[in-house]
């Protein structure tokens, strides 16, 4: 009774980290830097269409680990708002090869990364990303050889 609920299209973008532990961010025409990703289709394994996505848009081989943050509204998708599930994903390389999608890249540091955003919630998720990639590799180091 009087309850509007979300109606749009779902998105989800990576907040990539690569090897050395830096974040991609990518930009297509005057838009500002942001990160890669797409629409994902009815159906479709989250994970699976995210790392398809991000090889078929910026070339590379990922690993997507756990969703960060969620926001709606940033990307514009015509007269329909867009949802969007940002992961936190893990870049084997740092080739990238560019698909139509995208005119420019550029690797940034996590605070760099941070400072591009413009928008409070996409800063929030490049933090959370760093910060659980931190907890991860802390929790590897403490843990014995049979995960104790």
């Amino acid at each position: 009774m009087g309850e509007s609920y979300f109606r749009g299209h779902v998105t989800q973008r990576g907040i990539v980290f690569g090897p050395r532990g830096d974040v991609l961010l990518v930009t297509s025409g005057l838009r500002p830097w942001t990160f890669p990703g797409g629409r994902i289709e009815a159906e479709a394994d989250p994970e699976a269409a995210l790392r398809r996505t991000l090889y078929e848009r910026v070339g590379l081989h990922t690993t997507v680990e756990e969703p960060v943050k969620t926001v709606t509204d940033i990307w514009g998708s015509g007269d329909e708002p867009v949802y969007a599930v940002l992961y936190r994903v893990q870049a084997r390389s740092r080739d990238v090869d560019l698909g139509e999608e995208h005119d420019d890249f550029c690797w940034y540091t996590p605070d760099g990364a941070v400072e591009e955003m413009h928008f409070k919630s996409l800063e929030t998720a490049v933090e959370r990303a760093v910060a659980n990639h931190q907890a991860a590799e802390w929790t590897a180091e403490t843990e014995g050889p049979d995960g104790e």
